[in-house]
């Protein structure tokens, strides 16, 4: 494993540059990115404490811890560009918001078994040069990050992507199951990203490998979490 270098690509982080490129049309999907940048700005006074770590273009897979419904929110205010995130498909065919998931292409996945489709639509995402949002951990009641889906080893060895750590505390209320109660109550959110890992390409990747990729990752989220609590910069 190597690390993925790059040229910085983006200004320190301050609360004026929450917002996502519109490189996704459609009033839907700029009216949402709007009130996703308010969201994060005013209700969750969100900060972060270094330079934003996704590459401006090229494929990207980001791997974050989930203890909030706020999280994909943050992740999409900070990230610097448009994100697909994978979510579960009971929660993604929800007649009242599905409009809302489909304009930001999230990508549903059947939980508890392995969903060929889902995991197809990832890498073709890749391969297309998009940026993927992953919360490894298989849901957000508690935070395990002990128990990282070994599915994302795979996507990132089979797929070659650059993974883009990256963990988000809350301080304050901040709901799992409201998502009413996620946009109206104040809290606050601290998101740290970690430097691109790279890891060696393998046209079928082995449970090994898949393994000691996934552990990597989840240490590493592990300790962005770690500086965030300590105040580390």
């Amino acid at each position: 494993m190597g690390n993925y270098h790059r040229e910085a690509t983006h200004l320190p982080f301050s609360s004026r540059t929450l917002s996502v490129p519109a490189k996704q049309h459609g009033l839907i999907y700029t009216s949402l990115n709007q009130l996703n940048t308010w969201v994060c700005r005013v209700m969750y006074g969100v900060t972060a404490s270094r330079e934003l770590a996704l590459p401006s273009t090229g494929a990207a897979l980001i791997v974050c811890d989930h203890t909030a419904l706020g999280d994909p929110l943050v992740l999409l205010a900070t990230a610097g560009r448009p994100v697909r995130f994978l979510m579960a498909a009971e929660i993604h065919a929800h007649p009242f918001i599905q409009w809302a998931f489909e304009a930001f292409r999230c990508i549903p996945v059947q939980r508890g078994k392995r969903d060929i489709k889902a995991i197809r639509t990832m890498l073709d995402g890749l391969a297309a040069q998009e940026a993927i949002g992953l919360f490894p951990e298989g849901g957000l009641d508690r935070h395990r990050l002990d128990e990282g889906h070994p599915g994302i080893g795979y996507l990132a060895i089979k797929s070659g992507a650059p993974v883009i750590p990256a963990s988000i505390v809350w301080e304050g209320p901040h709901s799992t199951t409201s998502m009413m109660k996620t946009l109206f109550i104040r809290s606050k959110a601290s998101i740290r990203y970690g430097e691109p890992l790279q890891f060696a390409q393998e046209a079928k990747p082995g449970k090994e490998s898949m393994q000691a990729c996934t552990k990597e990752i989840m240490s590493q989220i592990e300790a962005l979490r770690e500086s965030i609590l300590s105040g580390v910069a």
